[in-house]
């Protein structure tokens, strides 16, 4: 990712943070959530916060589909959260009883963590529920039209679009939607509640969404022009778009709101650990040159978000153990491993490879894989 440009992220960042801080304050006295909604006298419980996407919230499509229409959170308790939530338990610096607070969303992206409240660093949305802008190439292409991308920054749209439950209820004070960030800010400032840890997993959703966006715009370059300036390839062309777009626009975006969320956190009060989980590779064999891509996300996330945050946050890599191995078959067998592509109850139609192109969230010993992985990072970090 050496399209990056160094310290600028860190830099607007903690600008912005310092313009907020009096308004966050307020913003913090007005929250009123189901997490510190307990008597004030009573005795604080020690409560580890996991903030992210569907991987934090335990998701698999197979679960989600033998269960639907209902899809119960406690379907869903055999995430890296709740063995990391066990591993805590187990601390002898934090003993038993550590409660998780699980405000993942699956579907979740960068922007949607944050939500749209400009005093906690958040943005109105430009683009609209519907996850779909209606370009033209949209209408050309039914099977990838439709995508959340960099304008929405509506909170948790696994709730409030499709009306499924959240561990940690739901998004709503006031009548108002509520972002994961906000949830987190009130548990922290919670009287009745001592956050010794937050993990944080999102950026994936973004990738999706710039994944299909360049579909969109390859299929429609194709059928308007048969041609397109990204490859002499539909192939090659969609992949030529996704590393532009993942060099120049994705990664940069990501990184800055990964930035951002941190900082918020920090000026909320919040000084204990925080551990980011970064990003394995699920299409290396569905779609070519990912694998470098992947990598390069998270080198990124290392050196301009976690560098920035030496006091207390610290990352745990997943990419050498779920795409681990010296050859394309080894790899693969990792993917099968650890994730749920080689499931034959959710494959893709038409998918390649085949019978390998399933979903991408992690099966039991993934999960299990993560949660390994963000307890070694934990046990890392000097905010411990």
């Amino acid at each position: 990712m050496s399209a990056m440009n160094g310290s600028g992220v860190s830099t607007r960042a903690r600008g912005r943070l310092i313009g907020c801080c009096m308004a966050l304050a307020l913003v913090l006295s007005a929250l009123v959530f189901a997490p510190v909604s307990a008597n004030a006298l009573e005795p604080k419980t020690t409560t580890y916060v996991a903030l992210g996407d569907s991987i934090s919230f335990g998701y698999t499509q197979e679960r989600f589909n033998n269960h639907y229409p209902t899809e119960s959170p406690s379907y869903f308790e055999e995430g890296f959260t709740n063995g990391f939530a066990k591993d805590l338990s187990k601390s002898s610096e934090l003993g038993k009883g550590v409660r998780l607070v699980n405000d993942a969303c699956p579907g979740e992206t960068s922007n949607g963590l944050i939500g749209e409240n400009p005093l906690v660093l958040g943005e109105a949305s430009t683009e609209g529920y519907a996850e779909i802008e209606q370009k033209p190439e949209e209408v050309y292409n039914l099977w990838y039209g439709g995508y959340q991308g960099l304008g929405d920054w509506h909170p948790c749209k696994y709730t409030y679009q499709s009306h499924l439950p959240l561990h940690n209820g739901g998004y709503i004070s006031g009548g108002k939607e509520v972002s994961q960030l906000e949830e987190a800010l009130a548990s922290i400032t919670s009287k009745t509640s001592e956050v010794k840890a937050i993990t944080i997993n999102i950026g994936s959703n973004d990738e999706l969404a710039g994944i299909t966006q360049c579909k969109d715009e390859v299929f429609y370059e194709y059928a308007t022009k048969g041609k397109s300036e990204y490859g002499p390839s539909p192939e090659s062309a969609t992949v030529g778009c996704i590393e532009k777009a993942s060099k120049e626009v994705l990664v940069p975006h990501i990184v800055k709101n990964l930035d951002d969320i941190i900082g918020v956190l920090e000026a909320g009060g919040y000084k204990g650990p925080i551990i980011l989980l970064g990003f394995y590779n699920p299409d290396s064999f569905v779609l070519g040159g990912s694998d470098a891509l992947q990598v390069g996300t998270n080198e990124a996330v290392e050196a301009y978000v976690v560098a920035a945050h030496p006091s207390n946050v610290t990352f745990a890599n997943p990419f050498p153990v779920f795409n681990a191995g010296e050859t394309a078959a080894k790899e693969q067998k990792s993917i099968c491993k650890y994730t749920e592509m080689c499931n034959p109850n959710v494959q893709v139609a038409g998918g390649k490879p085949v019978g390998k192109d399933g979903d991408i969230h992690p099966t039991v010993a993934g999960y299990k894989a993560l949660a390994k992985l963000v307890n070694e990072a934990y046990l890392a970090n000097p905010a411990k």
